[in-house]
């Protein structure tokens, strides 16, 4: 659990240290609530910050690990590509790709996989997976999430649905 906070932490400063500024920023006229803990020591002793970005996605409760609606409304109003760039600013070091949607399909793609299935665990890969398939299922009409990429130990590619992650509910 350690670790995978560390990741959300490295996500969070990789996407948002990356945004060209030509893309329309979807937060705009929204205030996002950024707070930053300290997490409790790793392995090795050191103490590591992350942050916890509470923005307009589903979200899985740390502690309860339930899914938890947007704090904030109007993902249900967003396009494709405004999500799945959410998406990659709250995971930055998973990066998602719009393929394209035909009929009630989203497909994307994951080109570089081996964080979401071989170093984040089955945990942080299933909630990974629970929040991006319940955010990109906002979307009208969309009811399922076409996932491309090379499968691993924590992850695999398949067609998922909210109903993969009863779970959490």
């Amino acid at each position: 659990m350690k670790f995978e906070l560390f990741i959300v932490f490295v996500i969070l400063t990789l996407l948002l240290s990356c945004n060209s500024g030509n893309e329309k920023n979807v937060t705009a006229d929204v205030e996002i609530e950024d707070t930053v803990f300290e997490s409790p020591s790793t392995a090795s002793g050191d103490s590591a910050l992350y942050i916890r970005n509470k923005s307009l996605l589903w979200q899985i409760d740390s502690k309860g690990f339930k899914l938890q609606k947007p704090k904030v409304p109007g993902i249900d109003t967003m396009s494709a590509k405004n999500i799945i760039q959410l998406i990659n600013t709250n995971y930055d070091s998973i990066h998602l790709d719009y393929v394209k949607t035909s009929h009630d399909t989203i497909y994307v793609h994951i080109p570089h996989s081996e964080m979401l299935t071989q170093r984040i665990g089955s945990t942080g890969a299933e909630i990974y997976m629970a929040s991006a398939t319940w955010s990109l299922t906002e979307l009208k009409g969309v009811k399922y999430v076409n996932y491309d990429f090379q499968e691993g130990d924590h992850a695999s590619p398949g067609v998922y649905s909210r109903n993969n992650f009863k779970n959490f509910q």
